[in-house]
């Protein structure tokens, strides 16, 4: 098993290292693109930040909430919306040019279904969790009015919540969107037991079965598979447990 992203690290150590006769070298050409890329970076990053997010949605509509939710590359859906700036581009995918294209299709499926068809439902279809009351796309805590909560009124010089003060500012609300990426961020470290079970699931059995089988004598074999299963439980039986302590409230 190989890491894309390590594949990267060790053209860059050999470009630093090893020793190279050709007309260019792999050290001036990394300082090249090194100096090329912070010169172009500078711009959208640095100095004319607006390039970073053009959303000429938002341009033609500027006094409409929706068309800013709907266009705008910051704080909305970013229908419309172009860039200049690679990090802007690539920002859900870390960098294409590293990731296989299976992961890269399978993180932009995933990520087009979560903004342009879950997200929209939730809000404007179904409006969960009262999102109308709040922003689209945000991180910040909002109370019942949809404005920003004010947290430090809520705890004590210990920084202890209070509840009575707690119960007259209101319940936390989040963003719609923050809430659907707590829940499947939370979904997809289940996955991963659900992804090694389906994908495999077979070859690991078949490995245990063929250890179990040359090294283990036969009155062995049935405590073994009970050890097993006892280790395998308290293995995801002590993950939860301690998330639903940290969790509780």
């Amino acid at each position: 098993m190989w890491w894309p992203s390590s594949l990267v690290q060790v053209s860059l150590f050999r470009a630093l290292h090893e020793k190279d006769n050709n007309r260019m070298s792999r050290g001036k050409f990394f300082l090249i693109a090194l100096v090329c890329s912070f010169s172009f970076y500078i711009v959208p990053g640095y100095l004319f930040m607006t390039i970073g997010t053009i959303s000429w949605i938002c341009w033609l509509y500027p006094k409409s909430i929706t068309a800013q939710q709907i266009g705008s590359g910051m704080r909305g859906l970013g229908i419309g919306s172009l860039s200049l700036d690679w990090s802007v581009i690539a920002s859900y995918l870390g960098s294409p040019l590293i990731s296989p294209f299976f992961a890269i299709v399978n993180i932009t499926v995933g990520f087009m279904l979560i903004m342009y068809v879950v997200l929209p439902t939730a809000y404007w279809g179904f409006n969960l969790y009262n999102a109308k009351n709040f922003a689209i796309f945000s991180k910040n805590l909002f109370d019942d009015n949809g404005q920003i909560y004010n947290v430090t009124a809520i705890v004590n010089d210990k920084f202890e919540i209070d509840m009575p003060a707690y119960e007259q500012q209101g319940h936390v609300n989040l963003s719609v969107f923050f809430s659907l990426t707590y829940g499947i961020g939370f979904a997809g470290v289940i996955s991963t037991i659900t992804h090694v079970a389906l994908f495999h699931g077979s070859s690991l059995t078949y490995e245990i079965l063929i250890h179990l089988k040359h090294h283990i004598s036969p009155p062995l074999k049935s405590s073994c598979f009970q050890h097993i299963s006892q280790w395998l439980g308290n293995y995801t039986k002590v993950p939860n447990i301690f998330s639903i302590i940290t969790c509780k409230p």
